[in-house]
């Protein structure tokens, strides 16, 4: 009997210390924010990576790569082994650390510099993984890892090891000796980065010496208003960076030098008092990845443009007048079209200075002039209906842009300006404008406007003459992911193509260091969905959400996994 007492005891105690073990054994999830320091520019961060890959290896692009490159699929681990795995730390010690992770990147500064003919931007980040497993364990996989990584992006670097305040730093350097990859490990926290500063710099933030992003209030409220339950990815870009990201990427757009620091002043002046914090989240949706991004405006902006960014009721025209092929396609939908722009330009020029102001305005209407337009106002007042931009190719450089026509009289005045009729049509009651220098072209009937690029609009009568329209097959195609009905005002269909191709080239070259994709899953590659994205003015700022094959990961993963360089 006492024996047996002893037994029952001995089983009390026993699952008493292997539960106190489980559950200290269990990994507790952190702010990644608490190891971004407070001035990052972007914030990225994917706190159970692994369904992030799962949400990737469900979708309908990596089924089709999976069967072209191994016919025969490996069998998956099984969620309840990875569930112990990641709860126990039991196992090899690279599926703990990819079980158990929390992953983020920061961005903590950028600059546009001028290389050769070339524009480019230049980044300073750190890629930072809460491995929740001890820096013994982690040491040799760190050590591998950024070896690997340096190895494939730079060919035949050189590497040192430095220790700087107790903590030992590896660094890889790239032949040229201007790029390299450091990386520390301080606890169960990994650090690999740009340079020897940002490391450093998010070491000190994750021990307490660096304020983090983690109090920053508009973070918190970015958090609420975007997560959702199972939200793969959270970005985050602070209202005092918003505008510094514009400054430097809207020359490039543009084309201008990077040394104008009095043009990238002045935007940067004017978007901070128009633009809030920006913030990104990702989740599954189909047999794809949806994207959902919230641009913050400031309330008085938003009070401003609600009343004229109303959609007008009417079914899409897109069916009707876009033919059988065509690389990309955008609707714009307002019920006044030219009362949407006066407000836009009203609205940002109340906000800003007088000579912020003067570049808003020329920058909004440059948009229609490189259609030849020279009277926005004028122009939107004379269409109806949808306004269609439409691309044949990526690599065309101009769209074609397409509208009902409400006032053919005003339209043909305004044409007149700088173009000549070149061709009529009575029986159709068409005619064709073309201006002196070969830049612009288009044609006019009584149900529509065409304009673009003479070879273009040529290409487009041609369509419309040989009723190659687009089938409902590609229809359906073009707006798989399309919410229905479709509510932004502003809706784009993007053939996805080489975006999927460059993340599958990417991911292949990661592997075996080549970069063709199969032939054959190019014929899959081809039968994928387009990407669609819906844009309107909401409570809190411009809302988009983008719905694709692989969504930003086909971006990212690219940025992540470089093509190996030819040795």
């Amino acid at each position: 009997m006492r024996r047996s007492r002893w037994i029952l005891l001995f089983a009390i105690i026993s699952l008493a210390v292997v539960g106190a073990w489980l559950w200290w054994a269990e990994p507790k999830n952190v702010d990644m924010a608490t190891y971004a320091p407070a001035d990052s520019l972007l914030y990225l961060e994917a706190n159970r990576p692994i369904e992030v890959v799962d949400a990737i290896a469900g979708t309908q692009a990596w089924k089709a790569f999976a069967s072209a490159i191994q016919p025969q699929p490996a069998t998956p681990q099984s969620k309840w082994l990875r569930g112990f795995i990641g709860w126990t730390g039991i196992g090899p010690i690279k599926s703990v650390i990819l079980a158990r992770a929390q992953v983020a990147m920061v961005v903590t500064d950028l600059r546009a510099v001028e290389e050769g003919d070339a524009l480019n931007i230049k980044s300073e980040g750190a890629l930072l993984i809460e491995t929740h497993t001890s820096e013994r364990r982690i040491r040799a996989t760190f050590e591998e890892t950024i070896k690997t990584l340096a190895e494939k992006t730079y060919g035949r670097p050189t590497s040192r090891r430095v220790t700087l305040e107790g903590v030992e730093y590896s660094e890889w350097i790239a032949p040229e000796g201007t790029r390299q990859i450091v990386g520390a490990v301080v606890g169960s926290l990994v650090v690999i980065g740009t340079s020897e500063h940002v490391v450093q710099n998010c070491l000190a933030v994750s021990q307490g010496r660096r304020p983090s992003l983690k109090n920053d209030p508009e973070l918190r409220l970015m958090r609420l208003q975007l997560e959702k339950a199972r939200s793969l990815t959270f970005g985050y870009v602070p209202s005092a960076n918003s505008a510094r990201l514009l400054a430097v990427g809207l020359p490039l757009l543009l084309g201008r030098a990077p040394g104008d620091s009095e043009f990238q002043r002045l935007i940067a002046s004017g978007a901070s008092r128009v633009f809030g914090s920006l913030g990104w989240t990702s989740s599954t949706y189909l047999t794809g990845i949806e994207d959902q991004y919230l641009i913050s405006l400031q309330p008085s902006i938003i009070a401003r443009l609600k009343p004229t960014f109303v959609p007008n009721n009417i079914n899409s025209q897109i069916q009707g007048v876009l033919p059988s092929d065509l690389y990309s396609v955008t609707s714009y939908n307002f019920a006044n079209p030219a009362a949407a722009w006066v407000s836009l330009r009203t609205a940002v020029s109340s906000q800003v200075d007088a000579l912020s102001a003067i570049v808003f305005s020329t920058l909004l209407r440059s948009a229609l002039l490189s259609y030849g337009v020279d009277d926005p106002e004028s122009f939107l007042g004379a269409v109806d209906g949808e306004l269609l931009t439409i691309r044949f190719d990526e690599t065309s450089e101009r769209s074609v842009l397409i509208a009902g026509v409400h006032d053919r009289a005003t339209l043909r005045q305004l044409l007149s300006r700088g173009m000549s009729v070149s061709l009529r049509n009575p029986g159709q009651k068409l005619e064709i404008f073309e201006d002196r220098t070969g830049d612009f072209a288009a044609s006019l009937s009584d149900e529509f406007i065409v304009i673009g690029s003479p070879a273009d609009v040529r290409r487009y009568s041609t369509f419309r003459d040989g009723a190659t329209l687009m089938s409902a097959e590609n229809v359906r195609r073009m707006t798989y992911f399309l919410s229905s009905p479709a509510s932004g005002n502003v809706v784009t269909h993007t053939n996805d193509g080489d975006r999927v191709r460059n993340f599958f080239s990417a991911i292949i070259s990661a592997k075996d260091g080549t970069t063709q994709t199969p032939e054959h899953l190019e014929e899959e590659i081809a039968t994928l969905p387009y990407s669609s994205t819906e844009t309107t003015l909401g409570e809190r700022g411009i809302e988009r959400i983008t719905r694709s094959p692989l969504g930003q990961f086909s971006t990212l993963v690219p940025l992540l996994f470089p093509r190996q360089p030819a040795r």
